[in-house]
């Protein structure tokens, strides 16, 4: 049986003192960025693995932090969560997931046991930023970041996809092909990825001297059948939108079907840009819907390095935004598309 290497062993072949070896490898005290390279390649070249018990004992810390979602089983949730607890796992952090099943009373004892556990900071994950900013307002004293969202961001530590920066790609994407009479058709006003959005491309018409047709974004949900009945609007209004930017993909795909029964041809007559990417991983010889990916699993693991971050006593509070990728498919810019496409 091969001997397990042991922190003794990592600082001899390293050629540094078993002091300097833990401090490198526990993340505290002051070792040179070259040392602490140095450490850690070799210790992965050894396999070593780090006695927790005895580095909390050092370091004070627990490596453990708790991940608390809104609503863990989410098409949104999901990503995020696993881009966070692979990078977790990957810097040797174990990680509490407790789903509080979108309840406020279960996000309250959750708290309550994530406390109990010594945890070194939290994750929060979810789309509705009050519900746990309100809960976690309540004396909670280790480091938090919020992914996705948060009540008061210019005070939290807050890593998001860019919304508003969605918003102005998908107007100035619609302008450069020539559309000029463009709409919005959004969810809920003042939910924060809505109005990022819709700031956004009111930014990038206003740039190019345009107007937002219909008289400025149409405000409903995410369902489907919103964009079902926004565009029965859009057409009982008789006025000629030739392009829609569409809160998410399911807004798009009620504007489609809706247009498509009316003889309307996309993109021909009307371009659509949805968000989301609600296609992703389906078998498709191209991508029949412009849209957003908005690097949900990008987003998970950067708050967790934010986290970590915060928990070592580094970074400013504020919003650190990921850049949602552009999929430009047929909706704006190829041939017709039928049902069989998108639904």
């Amino acid at each position: 049986m091969t001997k397990r290497a042991s922190m003794s062993d990592v600082a001899r072949a390293a050629g540094v003192s078993l002091t300097t070896a833990s401090r490198a490898l526990g993340g505290v005290g002051r070792v040179s960025p070259e040392t602490r390279a140095k450490v850690i390649e070799t210790a992965e070249r050894l396999q070593f693995q780090p006695d927790m018990i005895a580095r909390s004992f050092v370091t004070g810390r627990s490596f453990i932090v708790g991940v608390l979602a809104e609503a863990a089983l989410g098409r949104f949730s999901m990503p995020l969560i696993v881009g966070a607890t692979d990078y977790l796992g990957r810097e040797n952090i174990a990680a509490v997931t407790l789903d509080a099943h979108g309840t406020p009373r279960m996000l309250n004892e959750y708290l309550k046991r994530l406390r109990s556990r010594r945890i070194d900071g939290i994750l929060v994950v979810g789309d509705d930023p009050n519900r746990a900013s309100l809960v976690l307002s309540e004396d909670f004293s280790v480091p938090v970041v919020f992914a996705s969202s948060s009540a008061t961001p210019e005070t939290d530590y807050v890593v998001a996809p860019d919304n508003r920066g969605a918003g102005r790609t998908a107007a100035e994407h619609l302008i450069t092909l020539g559309r000029r009479n463009i709409a919005h058709v959004t969810a809920a006003v003042h939910e924060p990825a809505v109005d990022a959005r819709a700031a956004g491309f009111t930014e990038a018409m206003a740039a190019a001297g345009m107007k937002i047709a219909m008289g400025g974004p149409l405000y409903g949900s995410y369902l489907q059948r919103w964009g079902t009945d926004a565009a029965e609007r859009i057409i009982a209004a008789g006025e000629p939108v030739d392009a829609i930017f569409a809160a998410n993909d399911e807004i798009a795909m009620g504007l489609f079907a809706t247009f498509h029964r009316h003889g309307i041809r996309v993109p021909d007559d009307i371009a659509i840009v949805g968000y989301d990417n609600r296609l992703a991983g389906v078998a498709r010889p191209d991508d029949p819907l412009t849209t957003f990916d908005p690097e949900l699993g990008t987003v998970g693991e950067k708050a967790a390095e934010r986290l970590l971050s915060v928990i070592g006593g580094g970074g400013e509070p504020g919003v650190e935004y990921v850049a949602p990728r552009f999929v430009v498919g047929r909706s704006t810019v190829g041939p017709t598309l039928d049902p069989y496409d998108v639904m």
